[in-house]
């Protein structure tokens, strides 16, 4: 087994096997997001390619850049494309910046809401796979590549970060479930018990192909058994939610890592002042530091050793580790541009 990701990090694929689940679905989206037929879409090859080039160059990802320039000709310049390589540069660098007025300027430019969507998922999708490279290279003990680090802007400072569940509404358009193909259906009733009526995954449904292979490479990132602690994994969803100022995402990995660790001031400490916040145990500062660096600094040298030797993790747990950082990258730009949180209205609460 092989896969773009072991070209690109330049790691032999035993590394990754403890996980041929994650290993399998993430060349899926892959694959789901630069050939995959979407109905409603004309984004062509040659566009994904460019697009997620762009992106990846945004990132400080050359060898993965090189890979996406390689798969076909760039298009010819157009307004229409210029529009989207602004998005990608909204996703990658400043996604907590977004608002409504960046999904009507892609409308403006010609693009339809499941274009907007799929070029949303693949722009996402490669700033996952930069994180997941980065990663895998300092578990096989490989430098870094090196490449221009991002002008990333974390505006999470002054947002309502809470525990308390919220509410999420859309601003692109999202499917009547009442008007959904057997097919959105099905990937919808496999995501997720309530994504029927989640205008996240209404919105996404759009591409079905993709949401099909985000959901499963999520789970099996999120839930599968062994390997890294439930409560470490929504530690380090919480830390780069926390980072990347996803109000939302921050809220629901906050409430999971209490349920599970029964205790909440951790989780309250992060929300509250930060990641360089009191956790309480070496062994969360060790996850805390090392999913806040590997999600602001991809291409910078990444240190294990407070992970192996303060937090006692072993290379398939801290592999573990990698995937949740770097699939929280993805999850964490869409929901911050495709949409916003809002509290849940008192009377539906009460």
């Amino acid at each position: 087994m092989s896969d773009v990701i072991d070209t690109v990090a330049g790691t032999p694929a035993a590394l990754r096997t403890y996980r041929e689940t994650v290993y399998a679905r993430t060349q899926g989206a892959h694959d789901a997001l630069l050939t995959g037929g979407t109905a409603g879409s004309r984004l062509t090859l040659p566009e994904r390619a460019a697009l997620a080039a762009h992106t990846a160059e945004l990132d400080g990802a050359p060898a993965l850049a090189a890979h996406y320039r390689a798969l076909g000709p760039a298009p010819a310049p157009s307004g229409r494309f210029t529009a989207l390589r602004r998005h990608a540069r909204l996703l990658v660098l400043a996604p907590s910046t977004a608002g409504p007025e960046d999904i009507a300027a892609l409308r403006d430019a010609g693009w339809s809401t499941p274009d907007i969507v799929t070029a949303s998922q693949l722009i996402a999708f490669v700033t996952y796979q930069t994180r997941l490279a980065a990663g895998l290279r300092a578990l096989g003990s490989l430098p870094a590549e090196g490449g221009e680090l991002p002008a990333y802007l974390a505006a999470s400072e002054g947002r309502p970060f809470t525990a308390d569940a919220l509410e999420w509404d859309a601003w692109a358009e999202t499917v009547d479930v009442d008007r959904a193909t057997p097919e959105q259906l099905a990937v919808l009733e496999e995501s997720l018990p309530t994504a029927k009526t989640s205008p996240y995954y209404l919105a996404l449904v759009h591409d079905v192909t993709a949401l099909r292979e985000r959901s499963r490479l999520y789970n099996a990132i999120m839930y599968a058994p062994r390997g890294l602690d439930r409560r470490d994994r929504e530690l380090a969803a919480l830390a780069v939610s926390r980072v990347n100022g996803c109000v939302y995402c921050a809220s629901v990995h906050a409430r999971r890592f209490i349920q599970l660790a029964k205790d909440a001031a951790p989780a309250e400490a992060v929300l509250r002042h930060g990641t360089a916040a009191d956790t309480g145990t070496a062994r969360r500062r060790a996850v805390t530091d090392f999913a806040v660096r590997l999600t602001r600094e991809p291409q910078r040298p990444l240190d294990l050793a407070a992970l192996r030797t303060d937090a006692g993790l072993g290379d398939t747990e801290i592999l573990d580790l990698i995937h949740v950082v770097a699939v929280f990258a993805w999850a964490n730009r869409l929901m911050l541009t495709l949409g916003e949180p809002r509290p849940i209205p008192e009377e539906t609460t009460a």
